[in-house]
This record gives C-alpha cells, structure tokens and sequence, in this order.
C-alpha cells in the first residue's frame, strides 16, 4: 500500500502528473488542518485529516445525531452498519475528486462488520483510511483511536470504480405475486426487533409493509418524516438502508415465530460480499430480499440478496451476499 507522498512522486514518475502539480498537492498535504464549514462532506463524513502516511477522513459523532439515538442496541446507541457503508462511498468519492460522469459508479467489495462503534457521554472520533495498491484497487478501514493505544479496527473492505451499466428493472407487480404467503404489519416488525433487543426509534422506522413468499421478501419502504430534510444529504441514506436490513432480518424471522412471538436472537450485520451503488436512495423504496445462491432458510451462516428500487422498479442499490450473526454471549 501506498502512502500519499509515495504516491505523489510515483505519479510523477510515470509522468501522469507535472511537478508544478505535485508540488502544490505535497503543500496542501503539509497544511492539512481543515476546520471550516466547507470541508463537511456529509452527516457520516466531516473532515479530510490525511497526512503523509493515509489518505483519511475523520468524523465526530456527539451521540444526538439520529442514526445513534434511534438506533439502540441493548440499551446502547451503536452506529449502524449501514452508515459504515455511506462512510465508505462518501469517503472514496471525496479521494477519487468529484464523480461528475454520470457513467461513474463506485461498488464496495468484501466487506466486514469486525465490532460495533459505541457512543457513549464523551463524542466519539471515526476515521477512515483509503489504500490504494499497485493494481487500483482500494481498501478501507474504519476505526477509532483512544488514549492513544492501538487503533481499533471496527470495518474494513475495499472499493473500486466502475463504469455504470444499464440500470436494472425488476417487475414489482410479478414480484407482489410471488410474495403472496403472509404479510407483515411494522407493528409487528419493531415490536420482534424490540424483543431482540433492537429499539428503533422514528427515525428508523421506515418500514411500510413486508410481503413474505417462499426464499424471498418484498417490502414497502419510506423515509421517515422526521428526517425527510435530510434525503439530499446522503447517497445511501441510513434510514432507508437501514430499512432494507431490517427486511432481511423479517426474511429469517419468517411470519411463523413473528405471530406466535418465538424468541428470537440477536443479529447484526456480518459481512457483505458486494455492494453496487447506481443511484441514490429515493423517498419511497421497494426492497427486494432473497437468499443467495447457495443459501437457504436453515443454515447456520444465511446469505441474501438485497435490491433496492425506486417506485418504477429501477434499481437503485444492489447488496449481494449479507450475512449477519449474533454477538458473542447472545444465545
């Protein structure tokens, strides 16, 4: 992996970048101390704090931003795992310069959820930092540092750019069909997420219905009221998003232990084979779950496949491969 500088002067090397250019690039490096409204990216990625050894940005969280206090987990504000996911796009669109080709998308690869991020009473500093290797390819790793010990890792995965195919459309009407089995209320939704120990609050309660079938789910989803000012802030936005993983989680609850109230363990998200971004989340979402080939109800590591559509079918944001597991202790 390649640091900043090193990077810098193989660029000239290779005669991709001029001198002049590289010179002003190591200068805005040396005086890197961006405290200015302007260096605010969005609500999950606040500041460019990259030095000669890390292209990183770093974010404060007081604990009041809606994404923590209506996200509890056992009593606690725990980011969401799909914040990490903005994060991470938010942050390699920043390192990548302004993604203005409207043919150029981002897709995240390989991700893990290694252990959760806590807010507490004192606000809590995230970073994340971007490698590039010899072969383009990016990772990332999100994590904090404490009373200066050892950095502690809570996500990592990689990133690459990607030119943007033709964006899928899925039939919603075909899909209504298949999804005819049972359906499920949101009451009925957060009150088992409740017994789980998930409590969301309205923020994160953007689920309208779930329409559950054989392998698969189909659910109505929506950008609550109270955080509809902040639709344009994000790319994926962690109310919808998060939506969509409280679909797959009404997938391997199944309609059966939701009636009939059967306790349900704890799951939170694990790892995620792949992630492709085409659009932005829109206010009103189909989401489309499934298990993933070569995954079914039963195993002991379950798959699925998530698509996210705006109202048309068009879709949006694809996941392939989630999985999640229980914390240590839950049994």
């Amino acid at each position: 992996m390649k640091d900043a500088l090193h990077y810098i002067l193989s660029e000239v090397k290779s005669k991709r970048l001029a001198k002049t250019d590289a010179l002003d690039l190591i200068r805005q490096f040396e005086t890197k101390t961006i405290t200015n409204k302007s260096s605010y990216f969005n609500p999950l990625l606040h500041q460019n704090t990259s030095n000669f050894t890390e292209q990183r940005f770093s974010s404060t969280f007081i604990g009041e931003e809606f994404f923590l206090t209506d996200h509890m987990v056992k009593g606690k504000k725990m980011l969401p795992g799909v914040a990490y996911l903005e994060m991470a796009r938010a942050a390699v669109e920043q390192a990548a310069g302004d993604l203005e080709d409207d043919q150029t998308g981002i897709r995240l690869e390989n991700v893990l959820w290694i252990r959760p991020i806590i807010a507490g009473e004192e606000p809590i500093q995230v970073h994340i930092g971007l490698f590039l290797d010899d072969k383009g390819l990016i990772s990332f790793e999100i994590y904090t540092e404490q009373n200066n010990a050892e950095p502690l890792l809570h996500s990592q995965g990689s990133a690459v750019l990607t030119k943007v195919a033709d964006i899928p459309v899925i039939d919603i009407k075909a899909l209504q069909a298949q999804c005819n089995q049972s359906v499920l209320s949101p009451i009925q939704c957060y009150e088992a997420f409740r017994s789980m120990g998930l409590s969301y609050g309205a923020s994160h309660q953007g689920i309208e219905k779930i329409n559950l079938g054989t392998g698969q789910a189909l659910a109505k989803l929506f950008l609550p009221s109270s955080v509809s000012d902040t639709q344009n802030q994000f790319v994926l936005h962690p109310s919808v998003m998060d939506a969509a993983l409280q679909t797959s989680i009404g997938l391997l609850m199944g309609a059966e232990n939701v009636n009939n109230h059967h306790p349900m363990k704890l799951f939170l998200p694990f790892a995620l084979d792949k992630l492709e971004i085409i659009e932005k989340c829109t206010a009103v979402m189909w989401c489309w779950v499934r298990y993933s080939e070569g995954s079914k109800s039963g195993d002991k590591m379950q798959k699925v496949d998530i698509d996210l559509c705006d109202e048309q079918g068009n879709v949006c944001v694809r996941l392939k491969g989630f999985s999640a597991r229980s914390p240590e202790g839950e049994t």
